[in-house]
């Protein structure tokens, strides 16, 4: 089999296709998982990165963040050189929250990880990053013709 970009396009919309269908299942917003994703994984995560690292856009995070604050789960503070960044950290009760939430979805990732293999799970994580950093990099070249 040869491969061909749209078999990259059709996993990478399907991998999104699953990930929504596990919200709904779980009867999470998948917006509000993503960005409580995003903030568990590298707390403290400025707004921008959660955009620039989810693909949502940063009018949808901030939507989601005023929720969470509005709810108590997360806070901002003021960045260190740049006063205007805000750095987003998850409250007592927001890790308690996502830990709630989350820990289905991790657990389910899990199960996936351990039936593929730590291997192959390294080698798709490694072709992902690589393909990113081409990718980028591409588009900069053509922003440059």
């Amino acid at each position: 089999m040869q491969f061909n970009s749209n078999m990259m396009w059709e996993a990478w919309g399907r991998t999104n296709a699953l990930y929504t269908v596990w919200c709904a299942s779980a009867g999470q917003n998948p917006y509000r998982m993503l960005v409580l994703y995003a903030i568990n994984a590298r707390e403290p995560i400025t707004q921008k990165a959660i955009a620039d690292n989810t693909g949502l856009s940063k009018q949808t995070v901030s939507t989601v963040m005023r929720a969470l604050k509005s709810d108590g789960y997360a806070e901002l503070t003021a960045g260190g050189t740049d006063r205007r960044e805000k750095y987003v950290r998850l409250t007592p009760e927001g890790k308690d929250y996502a830990d709630k939430a989350l820990a289905p979805l991790y657990e389910l990732e899990k199960r996936v990880f351990d039936i593929a293999g730590a291997e192959r799970m390294k080698q798709m994580t490694d072709a992902i990053a690589l393909f990113n950093i081409v990718f980028e990099k591409e588009m900069e070249t053509l922003k440059g013709e």
